[in-house]
């Protein structure tokens, strides 16, 4: 006879568990039903119900509840296995849920009616009062208001409500009003680093401003200075102290920018300005020479405003030794008897070209002299190249050439400006002297050939290369140029539209934030420039300004790198500012939109 067959028999009621209720039964009553509640109800006991066939009662526990058991019904028909019911209890995820939809109706609450009882209005202006703006954002927000910065956050309280629903990021307002060199929200404003260290990092992302910049501290916070916290959310190791943290400085800090004129301190220190050789000689100052020997401010000077370290003027300082040989070294443009460098870029044709027709080029040149003076010339190179340049002299040599004869002697040969006669090692030309440093003539045909360096033609480039290395050579090249401003003016970088005639080289500064005006007199007693500057004697520095190409990476310094522990010595615990921005800025240039809200500002 099957079970439902019995008599007495009832089928089992399955109840599905959901997800609200659980069994709550557990410990001394038993282990949760296998049933599970029903909602709030307990889904039904383990237990069997016997059923009485003649004198004897039978176990009827279905299968899915363990099968009939071994000790069977107690002899009054009760089950021997009868547990107390379980009383359903919340899940976990129902408890959260009940905690989240009490704690919205209390914002809610707090938001409309407010914490202070006497309060007259509907709304706590406290709750949403985020507290003061700065003084530089307030009077600019003050028309929009709230809207101003947060695009979900309209003046009605129901949009602040749904703003924490949504993207709260203010950046996208912030970039309306400032610029920023580079992508304005990828960190430091910087395409992709150059440390691999920070390749992949997420420093690299798109980095929030408030990240950085908090709002609402009150009107006297200054928005740009941030806590040292913030950089070490994208910097590792973080630290706490400059000095005990931060790690040490490269050998080359803070000199490791090539300059673009070339000066040899360590040469200049230890033999020009020491040496009688060099002392003794036409032009030289003896004097200059033995202030700039112990004292740096000789050719280093103190801005009177601005309190910066400044390079004096060539006239104040290089003048006194070396304008003997700007005055000296002239640019030779024309010979009768062979092709100079300069004629060979002027007229396009190459030195070791075909010797006749070469000839009959420079020929044709004398009779065009001859007849038409400086015109000819004019007709092969822009006119300030000829700058100067009187008929009377072009005829003079043009006549003399066109005939084969020879040029009258000079009355001067050392008179500045153009000369058509025996230059400096006897031989007849059409030549240059420049009368001052920065010569416009000179300096005008250092910038042709240089462009003429970078001519899509090949034969152009090789011939312009040529001029330029005679040009540039420290012995003989015109006006001595080349002495000083040869790293600069060998410079074929794109992008730059001229030669780099200023000392510094117009790259980032190894630390934008530095000021020597702030570290002036404030050391120890006797401090000096040499305090952090010293010279290194083991430095390859002249080297760098000799090569033909001239290759960053192969710069040295004339002076020994500055020790982290100089810095600390007076930038720790206690004594002066350490922070990260006291040497670092976040972002490398930073402006205001033009125009941007100046309706604000102007009161009509």
């Amino acid at each position: 006879m099957s079970d439902q067959d019995r008599p007495g028999y009832t089928p089992p009621t399955y109840v599905r568990p959901n997800q609200t209720y659980c069994c709550g039964r557990s410990g001394k009553g038993g282990k949760a039903c296998w049933q599970g509640p029903s909602g709030s109800q307990c889904g039904g006991a383990s237990q069997c119900r016997p059923a009485r066939v003649g004198d004897r009662w039978e176990c009827r526990r279905p299968k899915l509840a363990g099968g009939e058991c071994s000790e069977g019904p107690l002899p009054d028909g009760s089950c021997c296995q009868t547990l107390p019911p379980c009383t359903p209890k919340r899940s976990m995820r129902s408890k959260r849920g009940l905690v989240f939809i009490i704690a919205v109706l209390i914002v809610l609450l707090t938001l409309f009616v407010g914490v202070d009882p006497k309060l007259k209005s509907a709304v706590n202006p406290a709750a949403i009062d985020a507290g003061n703006l700065s003084s530089v954002h307030a009077g600019f927000t003050a028309e929009d208001g709230c809207a101003s910065c947060h695009v979900n956050a309209p003046h009605q309280a129901g949009g602040w409500l749904l703003s924490a629903f949504g993207a709260s990021d203010t950046s996208g307002k912030c970039v309306e009003c400032h610029r920023f060199e580079g992508p304005a929200m990828r960190a430091h404003n910087v395409e992709k680093t150059k440390n691999p260290k920070y390749a992949g990092a997420a420093m690299q992302d798109q980095v929030s401003c408030a990240s950085c910049h908090t709002e609402h501290k009150g009107s006297n916070v200054k928005l740009s200075q941030v806590d040292d916290t913030a950089c070490a959310g994208c910097h590792k190791p973080a630290f706490d102290h400059f000095e005990k943290g931060h790690p040490a400085f490269s050998k080359n800090f803070s000199s490791s920018r090539p300059t673009n004129v070339f000066y040899d301190h360590a040469a200049h220190g230890q033999d020009y300005f020491v040496n009688p050789k060099h002392l003794k000689g036409a032009g030289r100052d003896a004097k200059l020479a033995a202030m700039a020997k112990s004292d740096c401010t000789t050719c280093h000077s103190v801005d009177d405003k601005t309190r910066e370290m400044k390079m004096k003027t060539y006239d104040q300082v290089c003048a006194g030794c070396h304008q003997n040989q700007v005055k000296e070294r002239e640019l030779v443009l024309l010979q009768p008897e062979q092709l100079t460098a300069a004629a060979s870029s002027m007229l396009n044709l190459p030195r070791d070209g075909d010797e006749e027709a070469n000839t009959t080029a420079l020929k044709k040149l004398w009779s065009g002299m001859a007849a038409e003076g400086r015109s000819a010339l004019a007709k092969h190179v822009p006119e300030k190249l000829i700058a100067g340049l009187g008929n009377d002299v072009a005829r003079k040599a043009g006549a003399a050439w066109s005939k084969g004869g020879d040029l009258e002697p000079l009355d001067d040969p050392a008179a500045p400006g153009w000369s058509a006669g025996e230059n400096s090692e006897g031989n007849p030309s059409l030549f240059y002297r420049a009368n001052k440093h920065t010569d416009p003539v000179l300096m005008a045909w250092m910038e042709h050939l240089r462009a003429g360096m970078k001519d899509k033609d090949a034969d152009k480039r090789a011939m312009a290369k040529e001029a330029m290395a005679e040009f540039l050579d420290k012995q003989t090249g015109p006006g001595a140029c080349g002495k000083c401003h040869a790293a600069g003016l060998r410079s074929v970088a794109d992008g730059k539209p001229g030669s780099e005639w200023q000392y510094a080289a117009p790259s980032k500064p190894a630390l934008p934030l530095y000021s020597h005006a702030k570290h002036l007199n404030v050391g120890n007693p006797g401090a000096n420039c040499a305090s952090c500057h010293q010279l290194d004697a083991g430095s390859k520095y002249p080297k760098y300004f000799t090569a033909k190409v001239v290759p960053a990476n192969t710069y040295e310094s004339n002076f020994a790198g500055i020790a982290k522990e100089t810095c600390v010595s007076c930038h720790k615990e206690g004594k002066v500012d350490a922070s990260c921005q006291t040497c670092h800025a976040y972002h490398p240039k930073h402006e205001l939109n033009i125009g941007f809200k100046h309706k604000e500002l102007v009161k009509k």
